[in-house]
């Protein structure tokens, strides 16, 4: 017959290595915010609940103070304590954000000690309990009077601190905590019940939701019902955006709290390659049926997690196909964008005296140099009106005294050109299919000095009437860029060994295949 041997615990260890499972201070002061949450959810479905549900995080050197305006009383604290790991929350028929009654210890990522005051109702006395970081027992006691609570409510009161919370560059900074609330409980804070703020001296800091004015994606598609018979009533919202800066990032809620803030760090999943993370769509994924790890630092990987995976590779080419979209419009307004701030510079450079002698396209015209003037009735300046059924005028025609007619276009030439630029028509066109389009495509400034080069390469070429001179202004373009790109590879192997690598920016083509691979 097989031995039994009890399992024993050492409680004080237990408790504090589960107030460790939060993955940084923030994280675990998020705690009580869900905890306050859960309380006005409560108070609703009872009917007690006040309009608003006020969070108020006071931080000093010495101590991290919470406050809300629910307290509990002594038999919920006791239970509390007396069933950590095991939430009265999961039997409850309210909807709440805790699971599994580790919070209250959540204070030990950040202090040694932490005291309780609390006040169920106006007519309840002040109760105050401690808790030790290491220690498996609780102290109750009413509070003096000094420390009574004039309302109900709690008070949590953080001490002994492991570090200075006021710190610019702490983990509890201000500005931190702000943007870390903000994004954590922003499904919440949209709707207006509630509201938080943080409070270091006379500075008072609102949590407030991001605005985000841009493009939305899936619109048609407000929820994602997972395919399976058996997950019938299980579905997943999304509230989707282009994010044309390629820095976006795709989080999944699980009762408007954030638990994975970054789809793309769910490696070994095939979604870091997709176009799910590849940075041009931001936005939450809502996923109640899923279920948390402690500390919601995840989700489990049971048979509700691969349906949703799956979910998301049904819709991937919908996405690729909108994001495309979106891709073509954005690069085709930023192309415009550079053209006229490359025109712009050109135009600045070209008046300078070392270019004085220089005939200059129309569009380029120097300063003070008149309005060219055309018939409209007794020799008046202006612009000649085009008669009905004339064709258009070219993008050079039209007279303007500072520029206004010349126009700049990336496009891509025809297979074997190796030419730069050209000028056609009044429209100066930068070749997209030449390889050092491409290399200055990959940073904003150096696009705008390729465009502005090109610029000044045509106006210089507009002055050779025998023809002869683009060819080896073209040369004079290659030797440039071969002598820029040596001298980067240069400095790049003196910079102490390390590779210095240029951010790439959406100014490079996006192909549909790249965009599928993961390679934009």
């Amino acid at each position: 017959m097989a031995q039994r041997i009890p399992i024993r615990l050492h409680v004080g260890n237990a408790l504090q290595w589960l107030g460790t499972l939060y993955r940084n201070p923030a994280d675990a002061l998020k705690e009580h915010v869900s905890n306050a949450i859960d309380e006005h959810l409560k108070a609703k479905l009872e009917g007690t609940a006040h309009d608003r549900c006020n969070v108020t995080f006071t931080l000093d050197r010495r101590h991290v103070t919470i406050e809300y305006s629910y307290g509990m009383s002594r038999a919920e604290l006791e239970t509390a304590l007396q069933r950590v790991a095991d939430s009265a929350k999961r039997s409850g028929s309210v909807r709440t954000i805790g699971r599994l009654g580790i919070g209250i210890f959540s204070f030990q990522q950040v202090g040694r000690k932490c005291t309780f005051y609390t006040r169920k109702t106006r007519l309840g006395e002040t109760l105050r309990v401690a808790l030790k970081e290491g220690s498996d027992e609780a102290s109750f006691e009413t509070a003096p009077a000094r420390e009574r609570l004039p309302e109900p409510g709690l008070r949590v009161v953080i001490s002994e601190l492991k570090f200075d919370p006021t710190r610019s560059r702490g983990p509890l900074a201000p500005d931190t905590l702000r943007r870390y609330l903000a994004e954590k409980f922003e499904a919440y804070l949209r709707e207006g019940w509630l509201a938080i703020e943080i409070r270091t001296g006379v500075a008072r800091f609102p949590v407030t939701p991001s605005r985000i004015r841009l493009p939305r994606l899936l619109a048609d598609i407000s929820e994602l019902v997972l395919p399976r018979a058996s997950d019938k009533g299980k579905k997943v919202r999304h509230e989707l955006y282009f994010d044309p800066s390629g820095r976006g990032r795709i989080a999944i809620r699980h009762h408007g709290v954030t638990v994975v803030e970054d789809l793309a760090a769910l490696t070994a999943y095939g979604l870091e390659e997709s176009a799910w993370a590849q940075g041009f769509v931001r936005g939450v994924f809502e996923a109640d049926f899923l279920s948390p790890l402690p500390a919601r630092s995840g989700f489990e990987e049971n048979e509700d997690w691969i349906a949703v995976l799956d979910l998301l590779d049904r819709y991937l080419p919908t996405l690729e196909a909108e994001l495309e979209g979106h891709l073509a419009a954005y690069r085709a307004r930023q192309a415009s964008e550079i053209g006229d701030r490359a025109l712009r510079l050109a135009r600045d450079i070209l008046d300078l005296d070392e270019f004085r002698d220089l005939a200059l396209p129309g569009g380029l015209a120097k300063r003070g140099r008149p309005e060219p003037t055309t018939a409209r009735g007794a020799g008046a300046p202006g612009r000649q009106r085009r008669r009905d059924g004339e064709p258009p005028a070219a993008p050079g025609a039209d007279p303007s005294t500072r520029g206004r007619r010349i126009r700049y276009e990336e496009v891509p030439f025809e297979a074997g050109s190796r030419a730069h630029s050209r000028f056609v028509s009044g429209v100066v066109q930068a070749n997209t299919l030449h390889h050092d389009f491409q290399d200055a495509a990959r940073s904003a400034d150096r696009r705008l000095a390729y465009a502005a080069l090109m610029i000044g390469k045509e106006s210089i070429a507009f002055n050779d009437r025998t023809g002869t001179s683009g060819d080896f202004l073209e040369k004079l373009l290659d030797f440039y860029f071969k002598l820029h790109a040596r001298a980067r590879k240069r400095g790049r192997r003196v910079t102490a060994g390390s590779a210095e690598q240029e951010p790439l920016e959406l100014t490079q083509p996006v192909r549909q295949d790249a965009l599928r691979s993961g390679q934009v």
